[in-house]
C-alpha cells in the first residue's frame, strides 16, 4: 500500500525516499510476507463489501455522518472499477487475535529497530497505528518520533461499527508501561466519560481526574502526531485519541487534513488523489521538529 497507489501513482515510500529517507517498510506477523501457519490462531480478512462501505465509497452507505464529504479515492470505489479491483487484490488475512497479533509485532518490532541501531520515525496506521504505541514503548531510546494515520481506537471500546469494550490498557489490548504502574487496567485505570464536543462525535473514555491520571511513562518523551481526515469514520473520534495521549503526558499534535485545506480524504488518504499533499504535511511536521505544543493543526 505505501510502495504503489492503485491508480498507478507513486506511493508514499517513493515520496520519502526521494527526500532522503530510508524506509523500511514491515509486514505485521502472520501477514503479507510474514508467514502465516497452522496453530499462529485463525485468519480474517474484510470482504469487498466491508471495503466499499468504510474505506472507498463510504459517501454512497452513509454510515457516518462525515463519509458524505469523501471525494478523493480514484473512480467509484466499487467492485468493478478497475482501481478499486486493484486496491482489493492486494488485500491479506489478518489475525484475528488481538493479543497475540499485538505480542509478536511488538517483539519483532523491537527486533528491528535493534538491527537498524539508530532511532526512528514510526510511521503507522490503522490497524498498525496501535503497534507504534507498543514498539516505542519497549524501546524508547530508538524512537525519534511517532506519526499515527488514524490509529485503531478510541480508548477502552469500539466506537461507529459497534460499542464494544476493546483495549483495556487504553491504546492497546496488552500492557503499556504505566507510571504509576499498571497490574489490573479494570481496577487501575479509574475512567471517565466526556461527553462529545460537537455533532457528528462520540463520546470518549478517558482517565478520571481522580486519582491522578496515570502516565504512559516511556512514550512521554516521544514527540507524537495523530492525523486525522476529513470524510473517514475516524472523525468522530480521533480526537478522543488524542485527548488520551495528552492525558497521559504524551507530547501530541493533531493534524486535521481540513484545518490545512486538504480536503475529501477517506481513511486511506495515502492512496488517494491527493496523497502528496497529505505527505508533504506529515513532512513538514516531522521536520519541523519537536516542540510537544500540543497541537491540534
Amino acid at each position: 500500500n505505501f510502495l504503489n497507489k492503485p491508480d498507478g501513482g507513486r506511493g508514499w515510500a517513493s515520496f520519502y525516499i526521494s527526500h532522503g529517507y530510508t524506509i523500511y517498510i514491515i509486514d505485521q506477523t502472520f501477514r503479507g510476507r510474514s508467514p502465516w501457519k497452522p496453530g499462529n490462531g485463525t485468519l480474517s480478512t474484510y470482504s469487498a463489501e466491508t471495503i466499499q462501505q468504510r474505506f472507498t465509497a463510504p459517501r454512497d452507505y452513509s454510515l457516518w455522518s462525515q463519509a458524505k464529504l469523501h471525494t478523493q479515492w480514484p473512480g467509484s470505489g466499487k467492485m468493478g472499477d478497475p482501481f478499486f479491483d486493484a486496491y482489493y487484490a492486494s488485500n491479506v488475512q489478518f489475525l484475528t487475535n488481538a493479543t497475540y497479533q499485538q505480542s509478536t509485532v511488538q517483539a519483532a518490532g523491537a527486533a528491528l529497530l535493534d538491527r537498524i541501531g539508530k532511532p526512528v520515525i514510526l510511521l503507522s496506521h490503522s490497524q498498525g497505528g496501535l503497534i507504534a504505541w507498543l514498539i516505542a514503548d519497549i524501546r524508547p531510546k530508538l524512537v525519534r518520533a511517532i506519526v499515527s494515520l488514524e490509529p485503531t481506537g478510541p480508548p477502552f471500546q469500539e466506537a461507529i461499527f459497534s460499542t464494544t469494550p476493546a483495549r483495556p490498557y487504553g491504546l492497546t489490548d496488552i500492557p503499556l508501561t504505566y507510571s504509576p504502574p499498571v497490574v489490573n487496567p479494570a481496577v487501575d485505570l479509574v475512567k471517565q466519560i466526556i461527553a462529545p464536543r460537537a455533532a457528528g462525535e462520540t463520546s470518549c473514555i478517558l482517565q478520571a481526574s481522580s486519582p491522578p491520571p496515570r502516565h504512559l511513562a516511556n512514550l512521554r518523551e516521544i514527540p507524537t502526531l495523530v492525523l486525522t481526515t476529513q470524510a473517514s469514520y475516524h472523525v468522530p473520534y480521533d480526537w478522543c485519541t488524542v485527548k488520551y495521549l495528552q492525558q497521559a503526558g504524551v507530547q501530541t499534535d493533531h493534524l486535521l487534513l481540513p484545518n490545512k485545506g486538504v480536503y475529501g480524504n477517506g481513511h486511506l488518504m495515502f492512496m488517494e488523489r491527493n496523497s502528496d499533499k497529505v505527505a508533504q504535511l506529515l513532512l513538514d511536521w516531522i521536520e519541523k521538529g519537536t516542540h510537544g505544543s500540543h497541537q491540534e493543526t
